[in-house]
């Protein structure tokens, strides 16, 4: 992609960069895609182009929290889906990819280096995530990525009509003292 922003984190097959207004119809079509929407909060099934470059521009990376990037294959590749922060005590983050990049590893390769840079930059003690509990990819994902599941509660998507269960999720940063402990 022309112009896009360099990444900030780099994987063999991946890197994670900052979004930018040309990301804005892929993370539509993604967000909005049936498989994906309703498994995430914030994206309603009628998520528009507007919508979208709005999110873009009040979740770009201005080198603190919070913020999104994109997954793209390689350093010039197109958004294949995205990873973000939230903060807090315990700072919570998000995911999600394209279903047709989906199965090749692509999520678990994105999220254990983004967890790891965020430890490694800003050297918190935990990052937290929360999944539905009928997505159990994503629990799989966590899982596979370190995250040890801390308890059960009830969330809200945009895409769906009712609260529905989900895990709650942390991942203790493997170089604080309190991780040693």
């Amino acid at each position: 992609m022309a112009g896009a922003a360099q990444s900030l984190v780099s994987t063999p097959r991946l890197s994670l960069r900052p979004l930018c207004a040309a990301d804005a119809a892929d993370l539509v079509r993604i967000v909005t895609h049936p498989g994906v929407g309703p498994m995430l909060f914030l994206f309603s099934r009628d998520y528009s182009h507007a919508q979208a470059r709005g999110f873009i521009a009040a979740t770009a990376y201005r080198g603190e929290l919070p913020f999104r990037l994109a997954i793209t294959q390689g350093e010039n590749g197109a958004m294949i889906g995205s990873v973000g922060v939230h903060h807090g005590d315990a700072p919570e983050v998000f995911y999600f990819l394209d279903p047709a990049f989906g199965g090749q590893g692509y999520a678990t390769e994105a999220m254990a280096a983004f967890c790891a840079w965020l430890f490694d930059r800003w050297g918190m003690a935990a990052l937290t995530a929360d999944v539905f509990c009928d997505n159990p990819v994503s629990d799989h994902i966590l899982r596979k990525t370190g995250f040890e599941r801390v308890g059960e509660g009830m969330g809200k998507s945009a895409a769906r009509l009712e609260p529905a269960p989900v895990y709650h999720y942390r991942l203790k940063n493997p170089n604080s003292e309190s991780a040693r402990l």
